[in-house]
């Protein structure tokens, strides 16, 4: 078979026999890809709620489930593309397919900006949550910035340990992670559950149609990372068949669990709290981030 390599200006230093040799390990399952793209989706919760009360007010849930419809179809179709083309590329290499390399590289950049803002915000909304058991992590700029510095420091030295490693830390904390959330679905619907109150806080506070169009687009964020799984297929095995099962059980999840926090998140605070929520991480977080 006919290579399509070609060489390319960092051939210079990398050396091409080392480029056409390189083969990335196959040792991830369904578990370790699902936990994977379920880290970036479902960590989005924490902070997006809150922006989107921000435009949408009384819609959020409905603008969540929205959103959350845009985001099946975009999730199926990363399914189709990488058990048609399980590379590590994901939707770069989707790109460059359909399209041309120009349109490949323009993805590729845009990812990576992505992954830079949705890494920047995970970490710094992290010591504002464990503030309630250590005050300074909230009030003092100087002690948030460094702890999220140091998660994201950790993380990468993870990362460069190995996948398989990795993988196993993503596991633990995606269950870690659905347990907490689900008790507090579970919990907020048992002491909370009161449909007349739901549906008065809808209505009365309804946004506007351009407020209603900008809570849509601001919740689509929320779902932003189900393209992690795509690009773990080179170290997926059998990836044709298991990272479209994992996206599938991530769609599942993340759906119900986004529905769920944001009714029980209705249930306990008014459309008005969840906006001064809203006001809280974008003065506190937003700005130093994107400075």
């Amino acid at each position: 078979m006919k290579s399509n390599w070609t060489r390319k200006i960092g051939d210079k230093v990398i050396h091409p026999h080392r480029i056409r040799g390189l083969r990335l390990k196959r040792v991830l399952g369904v578990m370790a890809v699902f936990s994977a793209g379920y880290g970036n989706v479902g960590s989005s919760i924490y902070y997006a709620l809150g922006i989107v009360a921000l435009a949408a007010v009384g819609a959020t849930p409905i603008v969540l489930g929205l959103a959350g419809i845009l985001f099946v179809f975009t999730a199926l179709t990363y399914a189709e593309g990488t058990a048609m083309m399980p590379e590590a590329g994901g939707s770069a290499s989707f790109a460059i397919r359909g399209f041309n390399r120009a349109t490949g590289f323009a993805a590729a950049w845009a990812l990576l900006l992505s992954y830079i803002a949705t890494i920047s915000m995970s970490a710094f909304t992290i010591p504002p949550y464990l503030g309630y058991f250590w005050e300074p992590l909230k009030t003092s700029p100087l002690i948030g910035t460094s702890v999220a510095m140091g998660i994201i420091f950790l993380l990468m030295i993870i990362n460069v340990l190995g996948v398989r490693e990795t993988s196993i830390i993503n596991i633990g904390a995606s269950i870690l992670d659905i347990v907490t959330q689900v008790t507090l679905i579970v919990i907020g619907f048992i002491f909370l559950y009161n449909p007349h109150l739901m549906i008065h806080r809808v209505i009365d506070n309804w946004p506007s149609f351009e407020n209603l169009a900008l809570g849509i687009a601001l919740a689509s964020i929320a779902y932003t990372g189900i393209e992690t799984a795509s690009q773990m297929a080179e170290e997926t095995r059998r990836p044709e068949k298991r990272v479209p099962r994992a996206i599938v059980m991530m769609i599942f999840a993340v759906l119900v669990l986004f529905a769920g926090i944001s009714l029980v998140s209705f249930l306990a605070m008014t459309p008005q709290e969840l906006e001064l929520l809203g006001h809280a991480i974008q003065l506190r977080v937003l700005p130093q981030i994107f400075q």
